[in-house]
């Protein structure tokens, strides 16, 4: 599975700050069971002619990849995990959202990686919803309605 999240991020202090950005993904990939391969490589970027730099983040998983890239002064943050194999999801995002206070996320989730039997699975989108409780909803590509069209 491959989960992406981007959005404005309420939480300030990690957007600039690599020690907190370090520590929310170690908590991260704690919460989620999954299990680093290396360090945590924070890379800090300035933006030429302005003030102000972002941060990117990369671990390496013994499950695959999870990757952070942040905007302070827009206060915004693109988030990718990428896992071989199926994780909970629904907890994924919810924690996301809520230990960064992003209000109201964009998401999207790719199934790839491999099967039960270990062999590839190429990428098949998804489309993760929120329903009126803000409860996920996860709809494969072909049940999606797109232009009136199923």
């Amino acid at each position: 599975m491959h989960l992406i999240i981007d959005g404005y991020c309420t939480h300030t202090k990690l957007l600039k700050d690599p020690d907190a950005l370090k520590n929310w993904m170690l908590n991260t990939i704690e919460l989620l069971g999954l299990h680093s391969y290396g360090e945590i490589r924070i890379y800090d970027y300035p933006f030429p002619g302005r003030e102000g730099t972002a941060l990117s983040a990369v671990i390496f998983l013994g499950e695959s990849s999870f990757t952070v890239h942040t905007y302070p002064e827009h206060s915004f943050i693109f988030i990718d995990i990428f896992h071989c194999h199926n994780f909970d999801i629904k907890k994924c995002h919810k924690w996301v959202t809520e230990s960064l206070g992003i209000d109201k996320p964009v998401t999207y989730l790719f199934k790839r990686g491999l099967d039960r039997s270990g062999k590839p699975v190429p990428i098949t989108p998804a489309f993760i919803e929120l329903d009126e409780d803000w409860e996920m909803i996860c709809k494969e590509n072909n049940e999606r309605e797109i232009g009136g069209e199923k």
